[in-house]
């Protein structure tokens, strides 16, 4: 991997992972998604967690279309961070247009870090008045040392370390999501 580096504010970055390598990863969690729900009544449907899940989502649904594999998407916005490292309370910010209600959604989040967020979309997914039939948990990164998770996550991009992550949707104070690879604070 190229030695590819980054300077934002006083902070350097360094190249986990090329735009080649995410795309390649893409498509082979695409083949396992259709594999897995080729078979369903209904299509899936891709829930993008706002705002970081926006890129990963969007790539992974184009492969999937690529593909001819229809699916459903939709978003829900959850917040917990400030323009800080340090989290606080999940909020529901806004929630999916379309019902969910026996049907086989797919979250498809960016990092999943701590996990408590996740945790408390999985929840309130599960206390719907009507739930979907199936939860499973896409991440295009999940830290290797996250929090304790209620639930599985079934489909990961790539595992990361410790340290800050911008690009693909992760940012740092909402700028640099757009970047086609992924970088790590030093």
């Amino acid at each position: 991997m190229e030695n590819k580096r980054l300077l934002i504010g006083n902070d350097h970055y360094r190249l986990i992972h090329s735009k080649e390598q995410i795309r390649a990863r893409i498509i082979e969690l695409a083949q396992e998604i259709k594999h897995d729900y080729s078979q369903r009544t209904l299509p899936p449907i891709l829930l993008f967690v706002l705002t970081g899940g926006i890129y990963f989502g969007k790539d992974l649904s184009g492969v999937l279309d690529g593909m001819g594999f229809t699916h459903h998407i939709d978003t829900i916005g959850l917040k917990r961070y400030n323009g800080d490292s340090n989290g606080g309370e999940v909020k529901l910010i806004s929630q999916p247009h379309a019902s969910l209600s026996g049907r086989d959604v797919i979250i498809i989040e960016d990092v999943i870090d701590e996990g408590i967020t996740m945790n408390y979309l999985d929840r309130f997914l599960k206390i719907m008045p009507t739930p979907p039939a199936s939860i499973s948990y896409a991440a295009l990164l999940l830290r290797d040392e996250h929090g304790p998770l209620e639930f599985d996550v079934k489909y990961i991009g790539f595992p990361v370390g410790p340290g800050w992550v911008v690009g693909c949707g992760m940012d740092a104070e909402q700028a640099y999501r757009g970047l086609l690879d992924i970088f790590i604070k030093e």
